[in-house]
């Protein structure tokens, strides 16, 4: 192993280790926090009163009667904020008791990480650059601990677009579970566009229908109204989940907002980041793949293109930064791509900007990394 890359990976190891050490001490108040709307939701379900999810203080509240014991100190506002298909995927968590529930919930969704990994990556050497990654990147005790679902978007996401080109149709229909997490499944819409890949769109667009049609049946039409009502801005949940929620994230508007941005400017540059994402991701999806560049792109310009993406969902970042050196072999690594790469790895452990205002810089760390890769692939793709 080159020197460079020697040192990056013990550097790594090491914010990795102080990340669940951080991230244990922060959560110790309110641990699973996230995973308990998911449980609440699921538990409402099945006791017949579903019209709770709908009110955010009413589930909030419930939450802290029901996991008191838990929680150090009441919650904050936790509404529910996702699709209805959602709520229809994880009802099964809701039979179990809380403590095996959590359990199952989250080492189902490493498990599936874990597995996608080694049968997606080449053997040999990339398997275990990507599985350390999971174990140490910082990201990862942040999704532990408020216990959200970023393990089942990264597994999506990867198993989709690994082997994309030999199961086009299981990739279309992997997309469209994805999109239940709508602002992480842009640039897979992206990329399937820019590669032409119209089976696997018309399986994406079939597999939404089908589950949108499946929660419409099981869960009523309710749900739907209320979720549009929130995601439109048209109710007052959303404004509260603003400051409890959406300025919580790691996404260009959050950052933007806390460097004191007004909403309409933050919303602004999120929507150049996002056009700028996209074109970046149709420009690399409309070149053969080198190695794992594209997923390594891919899996980047999802954080930087999201609405709102959590400190949880930077697992696609630490994702991002391992394939994108893998890729390469280690001779060619030139000294601002690791730096880079490592940077990005890294800046879990400094987010979300709420708590650590240095956060901010991660878009821009992203979108360099995106262009790295872009510089990179042209390089290769000049003759020699």
């Amino acid at each position: 192993m080159p020197r460079g890359l020697a040192i990056a990976a013990i550097v790594c190891g090491v914010f990795g280790l102080l990340a669940w050490a951080f991230d244990l001490w922060l959560f110790r108040v309110a641990p699973l926090q996230d995973w308990m709307v998911f449980y609440e939701a699921a538990r409402a379900y099945f006791a017949g009163n579903l019209p709770l999810i709908f009110e955010g203080n009413a589930l909030t509240a419930a939450i802290n009667q029901h996991f008191a014991p838990w929680l150090g100190a009441p919650l904050a506002l936790h509404p529910w904020v996702y699709p209805p298909p959602f709520l229809l995927l994880i009802l099964p968590f809701g039979l179990l008791p809380p403590v095996a529930s959590a359990a199952v919930f989250l080492l189902a969704g490493f498990a599936a990480v874990i597995a996608i990994v080694w049968c997606s990556f080449d053997s040999g050497y990339r398997r275990w650059p990507a599985i350390a990654t999971l174990l140490l990147c910082p990201a990862v005790p942040f999704e532990v601990l408020t216990g959200q679902n970023a393990f089942y978007t990264a597994a999506l996401m990867l198993a989709a677009f690994a082997t994309a080109s030999e199961r086009s149709l299981l990739c279309g229909v992997l997309v469209g579970v994805l999109s239940l997490k709508p602002q992480l499944a842009l640039m897979a819409w992206v990329a399937l566009l820019a590669g032409r890949q119209w089976r696997s769109i018309g399986a994406a667009v079939a597999t939404g229908c089908v589950l949108a049609l499946a929660s419409a049946a099981v869960l009523g039409l309710d749900i739907w109204r209320a979720w549009f009502d929130l995601v439109l801005g048209g109710s007052g949940v959303y404004r509260s989940w603003l400051d409890v929620g959406r300025l919580n994230g790691i996404s260009v508007f959050a950052c933007a907002s806390w460097l004191g941005a007004p909403a309409t400017l933050a919303s602004a540059v999120q929507a150049l980041a996002t056009i700028g994402a996209a074109i970046a991701v149709y420009w690399i999806y409309r070149r053969p793949d080198t190695g794992g560049l594209r997923l390594a792109a891919l899996l980047a310009a999802t954080i930087l293109a999201a609405p709102h993406a959590s400190n949880s969902d930077a697992i696609l970042l630490g994702l991002a930064a391992s394939v994108f050196v893998t890729a390469l072999p280690s001779a060619g690594l030139r000294p601002y791509q690791l730096t880079l790469a490592a940077a990005v790895w890294v800046s879990p452990l400094f987010n979300p900007p709420v708590l650590f205002r240095i956060g901010c810089v991660t878009p821009l760390l992203v979108a360099g990394l995106l262009a790295a890769i872009v510089v990179k692939m042209r390089e290769q793709a000049r003759p020699s």
